[in-house]
């Protein structure tokens, strides 16, 4: 169990008191960019948390989301992207996100027998449609 710290009342005040024990931020729950954390929170490449608002998100609301600015993550083998199966998402490039739309929606393969899916997460003004599995939508192939 971690030490009690003595902690400033508030800033104007040098008086202390003992704080209740706080934890400092462990290994799991650290902010890893572009990937999942040991608690399984995904963060974009710039670090900004977001969470799972649907888990099996149609190839149609998907064209919808990335035409209104959605970032594009993608893993391939159907793991999930948590590094379960030894993966981490790859992020695509807004001209590559461009290129798919333009195309349509995104066509499942099933060309390797993987898990196939789409998510869709969001946090902090950023929404991103994480394809999994056999997908292939213009230049992203998952």
């Amino acid at each position: 169990m971690p030490k009690p710290r003595k902690r400033k009342l508030n800033r104007d005040s040098d008086e202390t008191a003992e704080s209740a024990a706080v934890a400092p931020r462990g290994k799991r729950n650290q902010v890893r960019p572009g990937t999942f954390n040991r608690d399984g929170e995904l963060f974009t490449p710039e670090g900004i948390l977001v969470q799972r608002v649907k888990a099996d998100l149609t190839q149609t609301d998907a064209l919808k989301l990335v035409r209104k600015g959605a970032r594009v993550a993608f893993e391939g083998c159907g793991c999930g992207g948590d590094g379960g199966g030894g993966c981490v998402p790859a992020w695509s490039t807004s001209e590559d996100s461009a290129a798919a739309v333009a195309i349509g929606e995104p066509r499942f393969t099933d060309e390797h027998g993987a898990p196939t899916w789409i998510e869709h997460w969001s946090g902090e003004g950023q929404t991103v449609v994480f394809l999994h599995g056999d997908i292939r939508w213009g230049t992203i192939a998952c």
